[in-house]
């Protein structure tokens, strides 16, 4: 399997922008880890670096 085309790369703003955006929504975090060309782990790590898993989680 090929590695992401962003594997090793900074988040961008909009990048952040995108992840915060489909987690209020709600999206599946495969499908943001394909929307971003990032690995699931990286998605999720990411969310939980921004404090963003605590919140879907109360819901």
């Amino acid at each position: 399997m090929a590695q992401p085309a962003k594997h090793n790369r900074s988040w961008s703003p909009q990048d952040i922008a995108f992840l915060k955006l489909h987690y209020r929504k709600g999206t599946l975090h495969r499908d943001i880890a394909k929307g971003l060309k990032r690995t699931l782990n990286a998605v999720e790590s990411k969310a939980t670096e921004l404090g963003l898993v605590s919140k879907r989680r109360k819901k």
